[in-house]
């Protein structure tokens, strides 16, 4: 029993230190707020959405027409997928989706090389409208 507890106990230790030592730490903490919790991490705006992959990946290809972006780069396996696009001014947009649950999907995006907040939070908008 003491062995068991001792390897628990390590690893929170190296759980802690990894998490605070990879610069996701704000990443963990927004997390921590639920689900439904976007966060803003390093110029990416991600959220988890109660939606399946196929469902998020529709509305974000509607998201992008609706805010008249046209879709450069549309890739999409059973468990991810990545569209590209680009305003008129030249920032790039990249969306990221990765399935974590067969209902459930976190989406990643970022708005020009080091992040525009107020373009990523209109893009997720328009996304969640078309859930």
């Amino acid at each position: 029993m003491l062995k068991k507890m001792k390897v628990v106990a390590l690893g929170v230790v190296l759980l802690a230190f990894v998490v605070t030592q990879s610069g996701c730490f704000a990443l963990v903490v927004g997390a921590a707020a639920g689900a439904g919790g976007i966060a803003w991490v390093q110029g990416v705006l991600e959220k988890n959405l109660d939606a399946p992959l196929n469902k998020v990946h529709v509305a974000a290809q509607k998201a992008l027409k609706k805010l008249k972006l046209s879709v450069t780069q549309d890739i999409k396996d059973t468990h991810s997928a990545k569209l590209q696009s680009q305003y008129s001014d030249g920032k790039d947009v990249t969306i990221n989706i990765e399935a974590i649950t067969e209902k459930t999907c976190r989406v990643k995006i970022r708005v020009g090389v080091f992040g525009d907040q107020e373009r990523s939070q209109s893009i997720l908008d328009a996304l969640e409208r078309y859930l």
